[in-house]
């Protein structure tokens, strides 16, 4: 797996030469394939080989496309090279109801536990999340998770709702659509069907079962960009994001969680956690489910 995440702000040309990426602008620069873990595309003007894209592709470098508002809307998703890919379909079509509804159950607990977590590491009440956590029923029947989030939002944002034209709005779509598209990278390289959900089923939606899994990874994109962004934004009301704040947010692939109770990053514990899925998926074991946690 790479480790740079390359961001492409002004017209470039891109191609291929010596499995390298080469980025043409008033110099040209040269970047091994294997050192790219995701590659951002965030300006008009940008030129790309048919070649350039299919070894992107063929080394699962995760490619996004941003909008005229510098918000991801696209990704590159490669066919899925799993040896075991159609296997894993047949058991993700076949899975039973209680087994979905128990490990969207275990999702919405950690993800819970994971907003409790960032009130505290900010100072806020969060005892009351916990319990909500402690009492989520098979399939969130109670639809608790709702209730946390208003909770958790009111309480860290001021902002139940997450609908005010603020800055950090707009920053935490920004890093959600990071880390989405990281998931559906690995969602794609081990042959999950992405529009089969545990818990999401909108027929209009290509990533239902990328939206299932990012859910505990939310409050720690909170935690990132209250910690690492929020100060360029102190008495300033501007709902829009700079430059730096945008670099700053890719950067959270390379930050680090918890996940089997050790230190990786974000994008390492992404990998472990659709990996740890598949098997629960494949061997009808939702104890084999491993999630991410907030580092506090």
């Amino acid at each position: 797996m790479g480790w740079r995440v390359i961001i492409i702000e002004n017209p470039a040309k891109l191609s291929l030469k010596d499995n390298k990426l080469v980025i043409e602008q008033e110099e040209k620069v040269n970047i091994p394939l294997e050192d790219i873990d995701s590659l951002v595309i965030d300006a008009s003007g940008i030129v790309l080989t048919k070649n350039i894209i299919t070894a992107l592709s063929e080394k699962d470098v995760n490619v996004l496309f941003c909008d005229e508002k510098h918000l991801p809307c696209s990704t590159i998703l490669p066919y899925s090279q799993a040896s075991r890919g159609a296997k894993l379909a047949r058991a993700q079509l076949n899975m039973s109801e209680p087994n979905r509804k128990q490990l969207w159950r275990k999702n919405i607990i950690q993800k819970i536990t994971n907003q409790a977590d960032v009130l505290k590491k900010f100072g806020y009440e969060h005892e009351d999340l916990r319990k909500l956590a402690n009492t989520v029923r098979s399939g969130d029947t109670g639809n608790n998770e709702s209730t946390a989030a208003r909770f958790y939002f009111s309480r860290l944002l001021g902002d139940a709702t997450r609908r005010k034209p603020m800055w950090h709005n707009s920053a935490l779509n920004y890093g959600y659509a990071i880390i989405r598209s990281s998931i559906a990278r690995e969602v794609a390289a081990r042959g999950f069907i992405s529009m089969i959900g545990i818990n999401h089923h909108s027929e209009l939606n290509q990533f239902n079962l990328v939206d299932d899994l990012i859910e505990c990874f939310r409050p720690i994109v909170d935690d990132y960009v209250l910690s690492e962004v929020a100060l360029n934004h102190i008495n300033n009301a501007d709902s829009s994001l700079s430059s730096e704040d945008r670099r700053a947010i890719i950067d959270i692939l390379n930050k680090n969680d918890i996940i089997y109770n050790k230190k990786f990053e974000i994008k390492l514990s992404i990998s472990k956690m659709v990996e740890s899925f598949a098997k629960a998926v494949l061997e009808e074991d939702t104890g084999l489910f491993e999630l991410p946690k907030v580092l506090i």
